[in-house]
């Protein structure tokens, strides 16, 4: 019984442990994080498709969510994985609000704050 209990508990730890981890971009494929045409929700606020293909498939980890934040003309985005059971929050696309419309620099930004460039992108 306590061989079982520890096992238990030492899944969970695990589980919890595994939970919002932001990846470098080594982690992803060398053209592995693609967008799409970016589309006007309402004024100032947009959708832009973005895709991320793993350089090493692990079919136990996936993207919980994906941060964006807009700082001058450059939007950095960062993914966070997840290695919980759970379901993963990630709609396919980065929510960015308070934005003008005009072109973009998109950067992925490392755990560590390295920016990393992936392309630009033109806000209707």
């Amino acid at each position: 019984m306590k061989t079982l209990l520890r096992t238990i508990l030492l899944l969970a730890v695990i589980g919890v442990a595994g939970c919002g981890d932001k990846k470098s971009r080594d982690f992803f494929a060398a053209s592995g994080i693609s967008i799409g045409d970016p589309v006007m929700v309402k004024a100032g606020n947009y959708r832009i498709p973005i895709d991320f293909e793993t350089e090493i498939v692990h079919s136990g980890q996936w993207i919980d969510t994906v941060q964006a934040e807009i700082d001058g003309s450059d939007i950095q985005v960062t993914a966070i994985f997840t290695h919980a059971n759970r379901e993963s929050r990630y709609p396919g696309y980065i929510e960015v609000t308070g934005a003008r419309a005009g072109v973009y620099t998109l950067q992925y930004r490392d755990p560590d704050g390295n920016l990393h460039l992936i392309e630009s992108v033109t806000l209707p």
